[in-house]
């Protein structure tokens, strides 16, 4: 054991003696265009491409039907999306099975004139309430086939958020699966405008007579598929325009009824000229597909995907079989949210927890000295190799051992976990910035970038102006410029669905006004580093804008989640705060306490060293006194989306945390009285 040590030793300071240098930091990412307006930066684009894209001049693909067709005809013997299907026995397979570009397209055809057989018309909505599954992608394309607009729902969203998109959208047929059935008939009967369901899975004949009884047309998808067969062709296709719309998606807000956000196909088609721009995709990349279908960032990477010629692979819809449906796929492209990650990390490091003193000793010092490189921006090739060899490597496999890159995106990823996932998988780590207005794509970090926390330029399909809000002292005239990020072009969205006062207030003279601030970077990269909208005044008239003070206290290491809570007519703040758990036992351990995770975020001095940690955190970050929480209530139950704390997208839901915990914060702010 002492050899091994001392030859890893001796490698370590070899490597450090013949190659320490710097990695490669792009600078000039952006480009300034136009005159700036008053109380407003220039506007940005992209240096490397500063003409905007909305389409491809060369392939004739303006829509996402000449997608279809274009990327059909010419990878039509490749394999396109798989999944893993049930067996005879009754179980999930254990490989995935794909079908070629040419039976996806003849899916679609045959789906496309079941529709038109059943009355279905050009540019009617088509609402679907599933899960990720090939049934779903099929819908979507024969709905192009004839215009008609795509509108998807969470599966989390609550019966009264359903009713409301579906009567708000005037969906006219539904499609669902076998779990999602009895709240779509529950829709259908309270909205009135849905007269069809139809479910992608069988179901037994008292189902059918049931739903018959109430009113509704009801087929499964086989009998569409034979409805589809028998129309032999007759029904031809309606193309979309450039500018129609290809769905419109609800998005889940934190407060008041969801917001429905009108996407053309100019919108995407642009997203997906613009990734090619920036990154290739090959046709022998395989991605693997969990986030929801209702999530803009999810439906964006499967229309690139599908574009140029690679393998999707669909999730089967159970959360604990993410990673053993990972190694089976073993994709090149991981896209995920941080939430995800986060989950990654935490898993792997209460593995490490598990092992022997010494298999822990060996990863922790080959940990420490990876992050420390890429913390500090230092290149080690051999030590690197080596520490991937014998470390990290598997890890890596847990991924299945062939990711490339891995994207995040839907809200901020730390620097800790950025660094993890830098260490742990080595590949390129991209950060994404993007909203559901912007199509998914607004910026994302270079390739070649290997920083911390930049968000990158802007995607060649639209630029980027800041604005100043002088009543939080961010201002385009600063150094760094600072403000409210605003946006346009032709990946932005046209507005919000029967909603003219909310187009106006948010989209003006072509720009629309996302309520982030951002900052760009002396390297022309964007960061995000405040929301406008979550803000409020203290008791003595100092602003609290909590995302930014969120931001800065997740750097701590005990932290998973915190949602930081103020009142106007109150002098501090205060916050709660869900550390991650292999943090929270290796303390109990350390201290011989032998609780459970409940009880020790329930221990007192528990709660103390996280509230020492997160005040120093802000100091050194140079917070003011009345933007550290001054008291925090520690819990061991995450927010989610399932207990209504979190979106779908994993935005906290403030009114709801506030309302849940009001009886704790209450105790909180008596406690400082």
């Amino acid at each position: 054991m002492l050899d091994t040590w001392l030859a890893v030793g001796l490698v370590v300071v070899s490597g450090l003696l013949a190659y320490r240098w710097k990695r490669p930091h792009p600078f000039g990412q952006t480009i300034e265009i136009g005159e700036a307006a008053p109380g407003e930066g220039r506007a940005r684009r992209n240096a490397s491409h500063p003409e905007l894209v909305s389409h491809m001049e060369d392939q004739q693909v303006y829509t996402l039907y000449d997608s279809l067709l274009t990327a059909c005809k010419k990878y039509s013997h490749k394999e396109c999306f798989g999944q893993r299907n049930i067996g005879k026995n009754g179980e999930l397979q254990e490989h995935f099975e794909f079908i070629t570009y040419a039976v996806f397209l003849n899916k679609c055809e045959t789906i496309f004139q079941a529709l038109c057989e059943i009355g279905i018309k050009p540019k009617m909505k088509v609402g679907i309430f599933s899960r990720n599954r090939l049934e779903w992608l099929v819908v979507q394309g024969a709905s192009f086939m004839q215009s008609n607009i795509i509108v998807s729902f969470y599966e989390t969203l609550g019966a009264e958020s359903l009713t409301f998109v579906s009567k708000h959208a005037e969906i006219e047929i539904a499609f669902c699966s076998k779990e999602t059935l009895d709240k779509t008939r529950e829709i259908a009967l309270s909205v009135k405008g849905i007269k069809c369901i139809v479910c992608f899975d069988n179901v037994p004949d008292e189902t059918r007579k049931d739903l018959e009884s109430q009113g509704l047309t009801f087929y499964t998808f086989d009998e569409l598929m034979e409805k589809g067969k028998a129309a032999n062709g007759t029904h031809n296709h309606v193309p979309p325009k450039p500018d129609d719309l290809s769905t419109i998606m609800y998005t889940s807000g934190t407060t008041g009824d969801p917001k429905g956000v009108m996407i053309t196909h100019r919108n995407v088609i642009s997203v997906v000229c613009a990734v090619k721009t920036l990154a290739d995709v090959y046709d022998n990349d395989t991605h693997y597909s969990y986030l929801p279908y209702a999530h803009i960032l999810e439906r964006v990477v499967v229309a690139l995907s599908f574009h140029y010629g690679a393998r999707v692979g669909i999730f089967c819809g159970d959360t604990t079989k993410i990673l053993t449906e990972v190694k089976s796929l073993r994709p090149t492209l991981f896209i995920g949210v941080p939430r995800v990650f986060e989950r990654i990390k935490a898993g792997v490091f209460k593995e490490v927890a598990k092992q022997s003193s010494t298999k822990q000793a060996l990863f922790n010092l080959a940990y420490k000295l990876k992050h420390s490189c890429i913390v500090n921006g230092i290149q080690l090739p051999l030590i690197e190799s080596l520490l991937n060899m014998v470390v990290f490597n598997k890890l890596k496999q847990q991924l299945g051992g062939q990711v490339r890159v891995i994207l995040s995106g839907g809200a901020p990823l730390s620097h800790d976990t950025e660094a993890f996932l830098k260490v742990a998988f080595s590949c390129a780590i991209v950060q994404g910035y993007g909203l559901t207005e912007s199509c998914g794509g607004t910026a994302v970090k270079l390739l070649q970038d290997e920083s911390l926390g930049s968000l990158g330029p802007p995607f060649v399909s639209c630029e980027i102006k800041l604005v100043d809000v002088p009543e939080l002292n961010y201002l385009t005239s600063s150094n760094p410029p600072c403000g409210e990020v605003c946006l346009r072009g032709p990946s932005i969205s046209i507005g919000y669905y029967k909603d003219e006062a909310k187009t106006k207030q948010d989209f003006k003279d072509g720009w629309f006004s996302t309520g982030d601030i951002g900052r760009w970077n002396p390297d022309g990269s964007l960061s995000i580093i405040d929301r406008k909208k979550n803000i409020f005044k203290l008791s003595q008239g100092e602003y609290i804008a909590v995302e930014k003070i969120e931001n800065i206290l997740n750097k701590s290491l005990w932290i998973a989640q915190i949602c930081v809570y103020g009142d106007s007519e109150k002098a501090s703040i205060i916050a709660l705060i869900h550390p991650h758990q292999d943090k929270a036992e290796e303390w109990a351990r350390s201290k011989g306490l032998n609780i459970s995770f409940k009880e020790i975020c329930e221990n007192k001095e528990f709660n103390q060293v996280i509230l020492k940690d997160i005040t120093d955190v802000g100091k050194k970050s140079k917070l003011f006194g009345f933007e550290i929480p001054r008291k925090i209530h520690v819990f061991h139950d995450a927010f989610s989306d399932t207990n209504d704390m979190m979106t779908p997208s994993f935005k906290l839901k403030r009114p709801q945390i506030k309302e849940h915990y009001k009886a704790i914060i209450d105790e909180l702010y008596r406690d400082l009285e």
